[in-house]
């Protein structure tokens, strides 16, 4: 019995009027999963042998993110020593317009704890994926976070909402993040292993 292996195709869709190029490879894994690299690069990872028109459809879902995140990334551009540049409005509310959903699908799971919803902002961060200050009910999330999986965007966003109940990283705080979404810590792996891929990038 003959064995698919893995392979790459380059393919260039049409969405909204703007022609895309896009990178598909197909491997060993059970997910479709969409990038949008430095410079604005798509990427697509799927299963072998899964059905082109799937793809397709699954591409042409994300039209609109695929815009805001290609622009966004065209865009980036980095100080000296490999600070970011801060943000300019129109990218703030670029990312702001992508991460505000998943900010609205996870407060539900804090809600019913008296957590008023926060109010989130998006700025270049270096160190971190996200803050959180409890007193001024206030979430800030790192812009980078836009090229980022979207389940791993959504673990950093529930990691925060997370702090309006535990305000440390102790064991009811994991527990918490656990009940809500059992699969965190490969969300996290995935999440670190993008942004050591990206610096690597950066550094050739």
């Amino acid at each position: 019995m003959r064995t698919e292996r893995n392979r790459t195709e380059r393919w260039t869709l049409r969405l909204g009027g703007v022609s895309y190029e896009i990178q598909v490879a197909y491997k060993q894994m059970r997910s479709i999963r969409l990038r949008v690299l430095p410079g604005g690069e798509l990427r697509l990872s799927a299963p072998i042998g899964i059905e082109p028109e799937r793809l397709r459809d699954f591409i042409e879902q994300r039209a609109g993110w695929i815009a805001a995140n290609t622009e966004r990334m065209k865009a980036q551009r980095l100080e000296p020593q490999g600070r970011p540049a801060p943000l300019t409005e129109k990218e703030r509310r670029d990312a702001l317009r992508c991460l505000m959903p998943l900010v609205e699908k996870w407060y539900p799971a804090v809600e019913p704890y008296g957590v008023v919803m926060p109010h989130v902002t998006v700025r270049a961060m270096t160190t971190r994926y996200g803050t959180c200050s409890v007193g001024r009910a206030r979430i800030t999330l790192n812009a980078m976070l836009v090229q980022a999986p979207a389940e791993c965007a959504e673990y950093v966003v529930l990691h925060e909402l997370t702090h309006f109940l535990y305000p440390n990283h102790g064991r009811q705080f994991y527990a918490f993040i656990e009940s809500h979404m059992p699969d965190w810590r490969e969300r996290e792996r995935r999440l670190r292993a993008g942004e050591r891929r990206a610096q690597a990038g950066q550094q050739t």
